[in-house]
């Protein structure tokens, strides 16, 4: 256990705060140095933490330093991120965290998924179903924006429970840090910019009584279209929202004014939030899903998390092909790796749901039989059509972020949250600055029904009462001689799959630190669209050799965002990706 919570408060009430696979690897990594600053090598001492803005990362350092241990830094990394990277993830949205106890050898799971509301039926989406995919001009349907598009938030449950059960700080100083930027400001940076301009030019193309719905997020998320330029100092909504967690806790949020906030916001707005919705809303305690790999145990999220499955799935499929023929070249290691993904996205399009409402066949799916048997129908020579891996159709979710701490005596988080698509539903509550998720959009509209593609959308993901859609997120622990060595994780929707999965492959195999190991160029292929993504490098050297194999190909400059961390016989490391600017730090 974690030291004991009411010693160390006490102690920390006179602490000083002023304390402000071979193979296979070789194929598809490539060691990329210093692509993000010379402290993406430091080697620390005491912790380390990665997340995917630089003052988030330091926030869990100051934390750290204070005294708190890798929960309490976590936690006060998820409510930094909800104002520094409110288009990913935030207060209004939910997660899963992973937490490793070296002293108790455990591994702690909490989901804290947004679920849907009491009101909501399997029926809901049907209409917005029929509507065509490319059609630009159409307005965003209603499980995308809008009231519908929200499911009960479950972000501030689930940080407030994991300090409260497991870390040693009181919440009010775990929240601090993100009241002091809030009220504070930040600089923007450039994915913020990025972010920023992008969402302000959708919004501008949408007929004036669809934007007059979302007022609220235009001034205050889009500042009301006001140009931003990276430097620029930016406050957040969220300030009194924060106040009133740092107060009372997860009841600053579920109970009392804010509660009463949001729900006037939803009967206002044709929402399906009740009272009930809002009771007892706590995380879920769920066991890990663990593979031994290579003289380690990952550690990774059970469902409603589909990446655990899908990655553990994956590396099984190309243990069994690398016994089976070693790899030849390059090529051949990128093909075997796509196919094993291909078949790893075809179950989880069939099977794969909230398990407390579905019948999940979690155990069949990590088994080493399961893996045997999908590697013997792989073409080590070449591709094969789409409707030999699955019949059922795959739902996309968006957005997250990701974060991973880790200590000097082998404790470590790994957590992923998000809002789903930038910015969420767009709905925002005015007088606390919440941004509500549209996590909704993440369940089957119309399962058991074929879609344009003749593919049956799976029932195991059909909208219920309660129910959590299902996800991509993959927020992963590895330990060895029962402490922590790596935790790792990505943000950016079924892309989080493929991409912890490299990651962790470059971490093990290659031996790559953090830094080396998420800049490192990825692929990416779901299954459908039948498309194999590579990033610049691998589509320069590979694309030619790739189309013999027959893949479609094409070039992506991201796929995904990782963040890492690791712990050596020399000290501790921290890997944040490049791809969305962020900055690891460490002490």
């Amino acid at each position: 256990m974690f030291n004991s919570r009411h010693s160390e408060r006490r102690r920390l009430q006179v602490a000083n705060w002023k304390v402000g696979f071979s193979g296979l690897l070789a194929a598809v990594a490539l060691v990329i140095a210093g692509l993000n600053g010379r402290a993406e090598e430091a080697v620390y001492q005491h912790g380390a933490v990665a997340a995917d803005h630089a003052q988030a990362s330091e926030v869990g350092v100051e934390i750290l330093k204070r005294g708190g241990n890798v929960v309490d830094a976590a936690a006060a990394v998820g409510f930094a991120l909800s104002v520094l990277r409110p288009a990913s993830s935030g207060i209004g949205g939910g997660g899963f965290m992973l937490i490793w106890d070296a002293k108790e050898q455990r591994c702690i799971v909490l989901d804290y998924r947004e679920r849907a509301p009491l009101q909501a039926t399997a029926e809901m989406f049907v209409e917005d179903a029929k509507k065509p995919e490319d059609d630009d001009k159409a307005l965003p349907k209603r499980s995308v924006r809008g009231p519908l598009a929200a499911a009960v938030p479950g972000h501030v449950a689930g940080l407030c429970h994991a300090v409260e059960k497991y870390g040693r700080l009181p919440i009010a100083d775990v929240v601090a840090p993100a009241i002091r930027l809030a009220r504070d400001g930040v600089p923007a940076d450039a994915q913020y910019v990025k972010t920023l301009k992008s969402s302000v030019t959708t919004w501008s193309k949408w007929p004036k009584e669809f934007r007059d719905k979302f007022a609220a997020f235009h001034d205050s998320y889009l500042l009301s279209g006001k140009p931003v330029k990276i430097g620029d100092t930016v406050t957040s909504p969220q300030l009194p929202a924060l106040e009133q967690i740092a107060a009372r806790g997860a009841a600053g949020f579920y109970a009392g004014h804010v509660a009463e906030s949001l729900l006037e916001l939803s009967r206002q707005n044709g929402g399906l939030f009740t009272a009930e919705d809002f009771r007892d809303v706590q995380p879920m305690r769920r066991e890990p899903l663990k593979l031994s790999y290579h003289g380690y145990e990952v550690l990774t999220m059970p469902p409603p998390s589909s990446g655990g499955i899908a990655m553990l799935t994956t590396l099984q499929i190309l243990e069994e092909l690398q016994v089976k023929t070693p790899t030849a070249s390059e090529a051949d290691g990128v093909h075997r790796l796509t196919e094993a993904f291909k078949h790893a996205f075809a179950d989880r399009a069939e099977f794969l749901g909230d398990a407390d409402f579905a019948e999940v066949p979690v155990a069949k799916l990590i088994s080493r039989d399961h893996a045997r048997e999908l590697a013997s129908r792989i073409d080590l020579k070449q591709t094969q059509p789409t409707k030999t891996y699955g019949r059922f159709s795959p739902v996309n979710d968006s957005g997250t972020t990701h974060f991973s701490v880790i200590d000097a005596d082998g404790n470590a988080v790994a957590c992923t949250e998000t809002v789903n698509t930038e910015y969420g539903s767009w709905i925002v509550e005015p007088k606390f600055g919440i941004l509500l998720n549209n996590e909704m959009d993440d369940f089957a509209a119309v399962p058991g029904q074929p879609n344009a593609f003749g593919l049956i959308q799976s029932s195991a993901n059909a909208v219920a009462p309660r129910k959590k859609p299902l996800s991509s997120m993959t927020p992963t622990i590895v330990v060895k001689d029962g402490k922590a060595v790596f935790a790792l994780g990505a943000a950016g929707g079924p892309r989080i799959i493929t991409a912890t999965t490299q990651v962790l492959l470059n971490l093990i195999d290659r031996q790559q630190t953090p830094a080396a190991a998420v800049q490192a160029p990825r692929l990416h292929h779901q299954w459908l669209p039948d498309v194999l993504d590579l990033e610049p490098r691998l589509h320069r050297d590979l694309r030619e050799p790739l189309t013999l194999f027959g893949h479609k190909i094409q070039e992506r400059t991201g796929n995904a965002v990782t963040q890492a961390v690791s712990r050596g016989p020399d000290g501790l490391r921290a890997g944040s990706d490049a791809r969305k600017g962020g900055r690891p730090a460490g002490w």
